[in-house]
């Protein structure tokens, strides 16, 4: 298979140039001539984070020029989406996002899209084509790493809300990790504050949580479980992100450790695996 990598771009079967001319607007010069006597029948796939619209709209530049040379298999690999989190509308006067952002992608025409750990199924119902890559390989790894560094006696798995609740039980499946707390929150949409962290369990009796979750942005629901998870007796909290955002940098309120990929960003001061291994 022949690569487009624009997360490593020095691993690209396709020597290119991105740039952004003064107006703002995002272009490419892809070498084709790279790609030597490479029949345009091989399948092609474009590795990208979108985290922004500019990304977005490179991707979709850069399928056109592959159409133009006349590759028609063609695969979009997205290590984030933007916009997965909007996947309905939150509030009167909110947009659908996902739905737009779906939109756009499918207007492309791929002919396979791969998302790596999306925010929920609506996006794969969305986007044509598409199909989701878990992060079980990435938390497989994540906790392996961290087992071999600490070794705690005692772990289980923790679901920080009702979202996470709903991949969590074929991860511990995947896993062979049985014990799985739940928990649930809280949140006012009108001004995004969290309240009334919950657990059905009474006792974690020294245990290492690893908290699992696809997305961290300011960390307030982990920060809130966090705290939750060492009133009832947790001896360590581990947490395991997919997508780091850090919007509030990586110190969060009573974590121990973070794991998380650079599926949106390459991060410091944490263990950041690289996308490379997980987005095929």
């Amino acid at each position: 298979m022949i690569t487009l990598n624009f997360i490593y771009p020095a691993q690209s079967n396709i020597k290119f140039e991105a740039m952004v001319f003064p107006d703002g607007q995002p272009h490419i010069k892809m070498d084709m001539a790279s790609l030597g006597s490479v029949g345009k029948s091989s399948r092609v796939r474009i590795l990208s984070r979108i985290v922004s619209s500019n990304d977005l709209l490179l991707v979709l530049l850069a399928k056109n020029v592959l159409n133009y040379e006349g590759f028609d298999q063609v695969e979009l690999h997205i290590s984030y989406l933007m916009g997965g989190r909007m996947d309905r509308v939150m509030q009167d006067g909110e947009p659908f996002s996902l739905r737009v952002i779906a939109g756009i992608i499918n207007a492309a025409c791929f002919k396979k899209v791969l998302v790596f750990d999306q925010h929920s199924e609506v996006t794969t119902a969305l986007i044509e084509r598409s199909y989701p890559i878990s992060n079980h390989d990435f938390v497989k790894d994540a906790i392996a790493d961290y087992m071999g560094k600490h070794a705690p006696k005692k772990y289980c798995l923790v679901a920080p809300d009702g979202g996470a609740l709903k991949k969590i039980h074929k991860l511990s499946q995947y896993l062979g990790i049985e014990t799985v707390i739940e928990c649930s929150k809280v949140r006012d949409l009108k001004t995004g504050a969290l309240s009334h962290f919950k657990t059905a369990t009474t006792d974690l009796n020294g245990q290492t949580c690893f908290i699992i979750d696809d997305i961290c942005d300011g960390g307030g629901t982990f920060a809130g479980n966090a705290a939750m998870l060492r009133q009832l007796g947790a001896d360590k909290v581990v947490l395991v992100v997919s997508h780091g955002i850090f919007s509030r940098g990586i110190s969060i309120n009573e974590v121990d450790t973070i794991y998380t990929t650079d599926s949106y960003r390459s991060i410091e001061g944490v263990s950041c695996f690289e996308m490379g291994k997980y987005l095929v």
